[in-house]
């Protein structure tokens, strides 16, 4: 395949799961109007019968992206081959993690919690070492994933106040998108350069 055909491919499959990402949650309060982040968590909507389908597929889907622009940033930002292993290390178990945790539903307790704990961590921690790793040749880059990794590990605070584990996961959700959307502009203007 020509290099400009995967690019465009890449390009439509990222910005079809950002409006995804989007998208679904709509969705799915569509079907469970009565969703209260400070009560419930969103893994409700993977077993609800309405929005469970559309949940799965979505955090495949997430998955999937969130592993294509994660390796591709890393390829073209992180020259250093020790970062470079470790990074795809904890990218691929977070992504790996998340799609075990749209598969396997939360009535299930602990099988669901710990891929979804894995997530949590896995890709906290790989925003964190990407941001050291950046910071060896570009320090305000690499301070800005350094401080959203910060944040995003600081989101598990939020379960002090609320009784549901909900808030906390859309904080967190909110900064992985927002940490990739800049990490794919940055590297939209690198190509173009």
């Amino acid at each position: 395949m020509k290099r400009k055909t995967i690019k465009r491919i890449r390009r439509i499959y990222l910005f079809s799961s950002i409006l995804m990402g989007i998208l679904a949650p709509l969705i799915c309060l569509y079907f469970f109007p009565d969703f209260d982040p400070r009560i419930h968590p969103i893994s409700l909507f993977g077993i609800l019968k309405e929005s469970a389908l559309i949940f799965t597929m979505s955090l495949i889907i997430f998955s999937i992206a969130l592993l294509w622009n994660g390796m591709t940033v890393v390829r073209k930002f992180i020259k250093h081959k020790k970062y470079q292993f470790w990074l795809r290390l904890f990218l691929a178990a977070a992504s790996f993690n998340l799609c075990l945790t749209g598969i396997i539903p939360m009535t299930l307790g602990p099988l669901h919690q710990i891929p979804a704990l894995c997530f949590f961590l896995a890709y906290n921690f790989f925003i964190f070492l990407f941001g050291i790793a950046r910071t060896t040749s570009y320090v305000r880059q690499g301070l800005f994933s350094s401080i959203t990794g910060s944040l995003m590990l600081l989101s598990s605070l939020l379960l002090i106040p609320f009784p549901s584990y909900g808030v906390a996961e859309l904080w967190y959700i909110f900064l992985i998108f927002f940490w990739n959307i800049i990490m794919w502009l940055h590297l939209q203007k690198s190509i173009s350069v």
